[in-house]
């Protein structure tokens, strides 16, 4: 801070003035709001300058504004915000640069680079091990080996196919189970699930006879014991949790496992960790810790710290606030006339409550005068340093992934193969002339003037009698035609979602709308033949049609045209019978704004972007998936029968002395069941699909329900602490790797200007 506080008073300062501004110019637009609630926060300048706090921290806990209100909160997130967040930032930034010098001065004797070479350790190591003679060295038998290269992917086509259909059966048995805790779908796909359960058995039996080849039991020199010690390995443990169950609940109808099966379809999403095996993911994170011990001790410290004082202050001013009423929680012992005071009945719950505002989320904003307080410096103060601990581990994750996949390139190093396959294969072709077209000089010559008109190049196309210049401004011309034309569409695809412009163009077939559609499907499928007939004669595309077909550039082409032929076809062959019901393809319309990356400099980097991340994507992505799933999981079985969350008919009392209102029952279910379909509602966490949608939202780092069970509270602290953290790392690679390639291109045209 000390470092930094000629800045810190600047922008402090600069802060403070935006902070008062808008507060008042706030309590000047709201303090009339005919909507009582705005009224309320807005009804003096303390009042006000409590939301504007949050609005300018990056929250929006109220949107009925006036239009002038409107138009404030508009320029405080489209620029207060950043400005607001600035000293914030500097506090952050500075305590995380004091962390890092501390570390570097005491570096760690295990830095997390020697992870590999240890997990040999964590094991059998062979010492020691042959000289008892149950454990005398004996090489695996062939057909162990065989299966186990079978099973794994390794020494053949067959192989290869096998790996890939347990991959597409694993994720068609997790959707199966998601769309299982639908109401009424309960048996949906049964038959799938029955088929896949046994090609997983069957599969299980082959990795159990190939373990005695399995390089992971080395030390073993029993094949017989090498299975025993695979029978007690994680990934066998995940395959037994998710199929036993299945074959218990089919040989015991009726039985506990089949009562409880609802929780034990849950277990078929452990599933996804197996494809840890083949995209490490959530295995990497020990490797992580150890890498950042040292800081991570620190800043947890420091964050904890933090955590337990807020919570302690938080509870203090809030545990006996009866004024700020809320919604009915029963589960916290609250039937009616609920306050915050039944939120905060503990440190416990305060602790909970803290640890999400900590994370930059106030979904609570009723708060008394002295918690407002609090909170004030928790977002000036805590939220900064509370992050860093979550930012380490992120940073740490990449760094071991890079790491891992540079030594991966190191040791297939001249392979034209693999990931890198588009990379080796481009340099190949730098130096070398477009394949011949079988038809012809003519049809060369042909394609090389549309992939030089297409893609506006100035470069004297061969075999051509076209004036250069003319050449030129013909190319130009048909470019910004189609910008335009993309632009166009893209308006009219948000234009005719509105009602009344609908109607006014006659919302029949053959309306302006759909004429524009066709005129405009006519040069987008035009240009999408011309790029296929010239990719024999562009680079990019590996001078393969193929290639193009299947880059990010294709597929968005593809996509910009092939839905109107499938609406076409559902028309006239009567599946669709009006336009509304196609409606569906029309929506795919909005993916020809991703046309103009064909125009915009920038943008023609996507590839590039994604390619240059793809390995942390894959681990990442994979642990993102891993996250969300699990914890939505998690919260539809600790929330799916939450009181909080349940809503009954008026005509059901909230409580009676025979335990038949609507909170005295133990699931929502058991309610609906004694008093009829309709009568008793779950509003949230009511399905997989249902929790798996509140947790992509919490992921996002926004919080509208708080009221959970205290499994749901765990989960929700999970989250807090590392999961948002670790689901944002595939995100923040992408913002990495676009500004790298962006830079490293600038930097290229630097070097060619100073050579020219």
């Amino acid at each position: 801070m000390r470092m930094n506080v000629d800045i810190l008073v600047m922008t402090g300062f600069a802060a403070l003035v935006v902070w008062v501004f808008f507060s008042a110019a706030l309590y000047i637009t709201e303090r009339n709001n005919p909507d009582p609630e705005m009224a309320g926060f807005y009804k003096t300048v303390p009042d006000s300058m409590w939301v504007s706090l949050l609005n300018l921290s990056g929250e929006s806990p109220l949107c009925n504004y006036s239009v002038l209100g409107k138009i404030l909160t508009g320029i405080i997130g489209l620029f207060a915000t950043a400005l607001f967040g600035i000293p914030i930032g500097i506090l952050g930034a500075g305590f995380e640069e004091v962390i890092e010098e501390i570390t570097e001065e005491t570096p760690d004797e295990d830095d997390g680079t020697n992870g590999s070479n240890k997990a040999s350790d964590r094991g059998f190591s062979g010492s020691g091990v042959d000289s008892d003679p149950l454990l005398a060295s004996a090489p695996p038998s062939s057909t162990a080996e065989a299966l186990y290269k079978f099973t794994n992917g390794l020494g053949s086509a067959a192989s290869l196919w096998f790996e890939g259909m347990i991959y597409i059966l694993i994720c068609l048995t997790v959707f199966i189970g998601i769309i299982q805790t639908i109401k009424g779908q309960e048996d949906t796909l049964g038959s799938v699930e029955f088929v896949a359960v046994v090609i997983f058995t069957i599969e299980y039996i082959l990795r159990f006879i190939g373990s005695a080849a399995d390089p992971e039991f080395s030390g073993i020199g029993n094949s017989f014991l090498r299975r025993l010690r695979f029978i007690v390995s994680f990934y066998s443990i995940i395959d037994l949790l998710a199929i036993v169950p299945f074959y218990l609940a089919l040989a015991l109808p009726g039985g506990w496992v089949d009562a409880h099966d609802e929780y034990f379809r849950m277990l078929r999403l452990l599933r996804l960790l197996k494809l840890d095996k083949y995209v490490p993911s959530i295995s990497l994170i020990d490797d992580v810790f150890r890498l950042k011990r040292q800081a991570l001790t620190v800043t947890c410290f420091a964050a904890i710290s933090l955590w337990v004082i807020f919570s302690g202050i938080l509870y203090l001013t809030e545990y006996q606030d009866y004024q700020n009423e809320i919604d009915e929680v029963p589960v916290y012992g609250c039937d009616e006339d609920c306050t915050m005071a039944d939120r905060f009945a503990n440190y416990f719950a305060s602790a909970i409550y803290t640890g999400i505002a900590l994370t930059g989320d106030y979904p609570i904003i009723t708060y008394s005068c002295w918690a407002r307080v609090t909170c004030f410096v928790m977002v000036i103060a805590a939220v900064g340093v509370v992050a860093i601990p979550s930012g380490l581990v992120a940073s740490g994750f990449t760094e071991i992934v890079q790491e891992k996949n540079r030594t991966d390139n190191v040791e297939r190093a001249g392979a034209a193969a693999g990931d890198d396959w588009y990379e080796f294969r481009l340099v190949e072709l730098q130096n070398e002339a477009p394949p011949n077209s079988a038809f012809g000089p003519a049809v060369d010559n042909l394609q090389f003037k549309v992939n030089a008109f297409l893609n506006g190049e100035v470069s004297v196309v061969p075999h051509t009698h076209v004036n250069p210049h003319t050449f030129q401004c013909g190319s130009r011309f048909f470019r910004v035609f189609m910008m335009s034309l993309i632009v166009s569409n893209v308006i009219a695809v948000l234009l005719e979602t509105v009602p009344e412009i609908d109607k006014y163009v006659g919302n029949q077939p053959g309306n302006f709308f759909d004429s524009f559609e066709a005129v405009s499907i006519f040069f987008f499928t035009l240009e999408y033949g011309l790029r296929v007939f010239s990719a024999r004669k562009n680079l990019e595309a590996l001078y393969s049609p193929w290639v193009y077909c299947t880059t990010f550039f294709g597929i968005v082409d593809f996509l910009s045209t092939a839905p109107w032929y499938v609406e076409q076809i559902l028309l006239l062959s009567g599946i669709a019978e009006s336009n509304d019901t196609a409606t569906i393809f029309r929506v795919f319309r909005i993916f020809r704004i991703l046309q103009l990356e064909d125009f915009l400099v920038g943008f023609r980097k996507i590839d590039n972007v994604f390619r240059a991340s793809r390995d942390v994507l894959k681990a990442t992505g994979l642990m993102a998936v891993i996250i969300w799933v699990g914890c939505g999981a998690l919260f539809f079985i600790f929330e799916q029968s939450n009181p909080n969350f349940r809503q009954c008919d008026v005509s059901i009392p909230l409580r009676t002395k025979h335990d038949t209102g609507c909170y005295d029952f133990e699931s929502t279910a058991a309610c609906e069941a004694y008093y009829g379909d309709g009568m008793c509602v779950q509003s949230s966490f009511s399905s997989m699909p249902d929790s798996l949608f509140y947790v992509a939202v919490f992921l996002g780092g926004e919080w509208g329900l708080v009221d959970f069970t205290w499994g749901g509270r765990m989960v929700c602290m999970f989250l807090c602490v590392i999961g948002i953290a670790l689901y944002a790392i595939p995100v923040g690679t992408l913002f990495e790797s676009f500004g790298s390639v962006i830079g490293m291109d600038g930097e290229e045209e630097e070097d060619e200007d100073e050579e020219d």
